[in-house]
């Protein structure tokens, strides 16, 4: 099932783009018309929805009236904050290389999305495609696309470096001159992805700081580096996006479907070819919640069970018991001993 995604590090940061436009109540009103909020990025790792992303951006780009919030989101976008993902592509020995290691790494980035490359006489246009996940606010990840593309461009070629031309598949014939503006290029209209033209030339040029011999790196070992994994079942989705969440938050199946991008009958044929039910999880993930409130805090049993969505406290002693072999009271006493006779130690 391909599902378009985003890494929590790029939506991370470009909520930090948008407090420099945006009041910090607008930009929290978009968030949460995604049922997003701040404290998902700070620690948790992983994807959230492309249509999340564009959704955000346009409701604030609307809130204040910029119709190339994109761009300009792009043209500021820090290429360093993919941390592992940025030094493996900038590590490259070229800017050849360097482009081929973006193309293939970008299931870590931008799972669903490619990295199109479409040779011409004289130049190499490079986008980024994801033409199937039309949404709102797409024309904006769009333009700013040509950005982070650039961004690894510049490193090789310069800061003053400019694409020989920008292409767009659609904008008004009227904000062409404004976007010219913004990218320092001639915009070409109508094309099928958003791309910029480098010339077949620059492609040699050598990285200019010191590059890394990281061309056997698998996308395994990048991943585990950035904390994510290049291919998930969706039985990971499932888990990776409850942890997104605010702890106190439990999704509904509904709920994480929506956020996983698919319909609730995806979702759970999906699943049943995984031969798991979103129940299963849930409970998994409820389970693993406990035990961490019962180690790691002081709160009362029952505030505890409240907190994971039981109504009576009776319900979630009984659960608990039923998930481990013994009360939440003893599995709190038991401490560690407890926690390594599970484990087998």
């Amino acid at each position: 099932m391909k599902r378009n995604l985003v890494n929590l590090i790029e939506v991370g940061h470009v909520i930090e783009l948008l407090d420099r436009y945006a009041p910090r109540d607008i930009v929290d009103r978009a968030l949460q018309s995604e049922g997003l909020n701040r404290g998902m990025f700070l620690k948790a790792k992983g994807f959230l929805p492309y249509t999340s992303e564009a959704i955000v951006v346009e409701s604030v780009a609307r809130s204040i009236g910029d119709r190339h919030l994109g761009a300009r989101l792009g043209r500021e976008f820090d290429y360093g904050t993919y941390g592992a993902y940025a030094s493996y592509v900038l590590g490259a020995p070229d800017l050849a290389t360097a482009l081929d290691r973006g193309r293939r790494a970008l299931c870590l980035t931008h799972p669903g999305s490619t990295i199109v490359l479409r040779e011409t006489h004289a130049h190499l246009v490079v986008g980024r495609d994801s033409r199937e996940f039309s949404v709102i606010g797409h024309r904006h990840l769009d333009e700013g696309a040509l950005f982070v593309i650039g961004h690894v461009a510049r490193y090789f070629l310069g800061p003053d470096w400019q694409p020989d031309w920008v292409e767009l598949p659609e904008t008004d014939a009227g904000e062409v001159k404004a976007l010219e503006e913004l990218t320092g290029a001639p915009v070409r209209l109508g094309c099928a992805v958003p791309g910029i033209a480098i010339r077949r030339s620059d492609l040699a040029a050598l990285n200019p700081g010191r590059a890394r011999s990281d061309r056997d790196l698998s996308l395994e070992e990048l991943g585990a580096l950035m904390g994510v994994k290049p291919v998930q079942t969706m039985r990971e989705s499932v888990g990776q996006i409850m942890d997104i969440m605010h702890p106190n938050v439990i999704l509904s199946e509904e709920a994480a479907a929506r956020f996983l991008a698919v319909g609730p009958r995806s979702l759970q044929r999906a699943l049943k070819t995984e031969g798991v039910s979103f129940r299963k999880i849930r409970a998994e993930v409820l389970q693993r919640r406990a035990r961490e409130l019962l180690r790691e805090t002081e709160l009362p049993i029952e505030a505890i069970g409240a907190r994971l969505g039981y109504a009576e406290p009776k319900s979630f002693r009984r659960a608990f018991k039923r998930w481990v072999g013994v009360s939440p009271m003893r599995y709190r006493s038991e401490g560690e001993f407890q926690e390594n006779r599970e484990s087998g130690e």
